[in-house]
């Protein structure tokens, strides 16, 4: 069968990112073997994280940066055959592409406006505003178009006659859905599990660094934080497979989770929060350099702060609506209706 030119693009991106992410696997396996050969470079300044520990993070990364590679490689040969399943992986992929290309886009094009209240080191020179402005909005139009990319690869993968194309080689369904309710799952919601089933694992991995944890102004340090940080991620992971499943809990659960998130903001608002956070930002700069002298965090300033919440709210409101919108999906199908019963032949009527 052929394929449609959109098709085949998608797969040429799918085959380009997965090439960049083993190349940069790679580098990362290579430099974290020559540090730990070597040790850090004396002219490198302050870095994050001991030099004991670099390497440990170089190879972790190197091993997310090839499993998310591989994920693309089997999507991509899913496209090429046209599997039912490539469609839904694809579209998991693109709202990875548009959410953390979208939030990456506004971030660069909103921190020159935001640069006066970002802090600065005492000992460093201030940076040129104007050379720094064309790198950031350089950097916003890139992410622009991975936003792009993802958007179209959303739009695309939702046309009817593309759903039509990969359900050719969808299994003979000989009864219902195999979900929770017996009804279909909306395309929504499968990339909302999918997203979900792969940011749980991404939280558990600050399980195992030192890092504080924060929550509506309260600050938790070892054990506690470590604890915090396991219970989102199994949480995440959690509600990712209720989605799938289309269980009715997993969507609520969601509407209380992200109830989390205008809480927070309006704690960042009071003078308390702000300086609570900015005690919990220094932390995580002590735990990052190890008490060596650290570079002011940009993040601790009020502003970013506020940025960042407003835009987690508005994505967190569309994922509600999402759920919302496909409530009846969540709910227990009707049985079919009885067949009609065949009236018996007579006898001696028939031949």
């Amino acid at each position: 069968m052929k394929r449609p030119i959109p098709v085949v693009l998608s797969a040429i991106l799918l085959g380009l990112m997965a090439a960049f992410q083993l190349l940069f696997a790679v580098l990362m396996i290579a430099v974290g073997f020559l540090i730990r050969k070597q040790g850090m470079p004396a002219a490198a300044g302050p870095q994050p994280f001991s030099p004991s520990l670099m390497p440990a993070l170089m190879f972790g990364t190197s091993v997310i940066l090839a499993a998310f590679a591989v994920w693309f490689i089997l999507t991509l040969i899913g496209l090429i055959r046209l599997r039912f399943w490539a469609r839904y992986s694809v579209l998991a992929i693109a709202g990875l592409l548009a959410g953390l290309g979208g939030i990456s886009m506004l971030t660069s094009f909103a921190i020159p406006f935001l640069m006066p209240t970002l802090p600065v080191a005492a000992n460093q020179p201030a940076a040129d505003p104007g050379m720094m402005r064309i790198i950031f909005f350089a950097t916003g139009a890139f992410y622009g178009l991975v936003t792009a990319a993802g958007v179209a690869l959303l739009v695309y993968f939702n046309l009817a006659k593309t759903r039509a194309l990969f359900l050719l080689s969808a299994p003979l369904a000989v009864g219902p859905p195999n979900t929770s309710t017996g009804r279909a799952r909306p395309t929504a919601v499968t990339v909302i599990s999918w997203i979900f089933l792969i940011s749980g694992p991404c939280c558990l991995i600050y399980t195992f660094l030192p890092f504080p944890a924060f929550l509506f102004g309260f600050i938790l340090y070892g054990f506690a934080a470590h604890c915090m940080y396991l219970l989102f991620g199994v949480g995440a992971f959690a509600i990712g497979y209720g989605l799938y499943r289309l269980r009715e809990e997993a969507r609520i659960a969601v509407f209380v989770m992200f109830v989390l998130c205008p809480i927070q903001l309006v704690v960042l608002l009071t003078p308390w929060g702000a300086h609570q956070f900015r005690i919990y930002m220094d932390a995580i700069n002590a735990a990052m350099y190890a008490g060596r002298q650290a570079p002011p965090n940009p993040f601790g300033s009020s502003a970013v702060i506020v940025f960042f919440l407003a835009i987690a709210t508005v994505l967190y409101g569309f994922v509600l609506w999402l759920l919302h919108r496909h409530r009846v999906a969540f709910t227990p199908a009707l049985p079919p209706p009885p067949l009609p019963i065949q009236p018996e032949p007579l006898e001696g009527l028939t031949p």
